[in-house]
């Protein structure tokens, strides 16, 4: 049963959103404190989702920004249980393996400092012939382990950023210039306490 939820925590949705009725109040599961604050954006929580007892999912944009077309997004995962977070690292380095395997921008690195580990990770959705990209996806996950007695797990603090056909160019160029300061304002981040309600 661990490993299913593992294997649901991994799998952050690539390209596939569930969009929520505008009437639909997202829901902090986590009861973190908001609007989040970094660098020069604020994020809102709108969307959230906990299909299962030990898996929690938030999502939070700027409010000139949609869910389903976002320029930069804040994902914050919670799942608990007793996991190693080397496991959980080296799980989605092996789904991201297999995927470089049949998309050659797909990229990643490794990065690990006092116990908690980001990953980096560029993946993109191309045309069927292969030779368009449609959307870029650049990720910088941030994974910790929470230890209290109530809510020990794996935390996922991350931020997503996307570059469209309208921006590719600048995306990529953004990219090339500025690769090390999304890593930094990740990691110096201080992820707030969570509380599962």
């Amino acid at each position: 049963m661990k490993f299913k939820f593992l294997i649901l925590f991994l799998l952050a949705p690539v390209f596939f959103l569930q969009a929520q009725s505008k009437a639909e109040k997202a829901n902090d599961y986590l009861n973190i404190p908001g609007p989040i604050h970094l660098g020069q954006k604020v994020y809102n929580l709108v969307w959230s989702s906990h299909p299962n007892e030990n898996y929690f999912k938030q999502e939070y944009v700027s409010s000139d920004e949609n869910v389903n077309r976002y320029n930069s997004m804040i994902l914050i995962d919670f799942i608990k249980g007793d996991f190693s977070i080397t496991d959980v690292i080296d799980q989605k380095v092996s789904e991201l393996e297999k995927m470089k395997k049949v998309n050659p921008v797909v990229n990643y690195k490794v990065f690990e400092k006092d116990g908690e580990y980001i990953l980096d990770f560029l993946i993109s959705e191309n045309s069927k012939d292969g030779k368009e990209i449609l959307i870029a996806e650049r990720n910088v996950y941030r994974y910790k382990l929470i230890t209290q007695n109530n809510n020990r797990g794996v935390l996922l603090f991350a931020v997503s950023e996307r570059g469209y056909d309208e921006n590719m160019d600048a995306f990529f160029n953004n990219l090339k210039s500025n690769s090390s300061r999304l890593i930094e304002t990740v990691g110096k981040f201080k992820i707030p306490d969570i509380e599962i309600k």
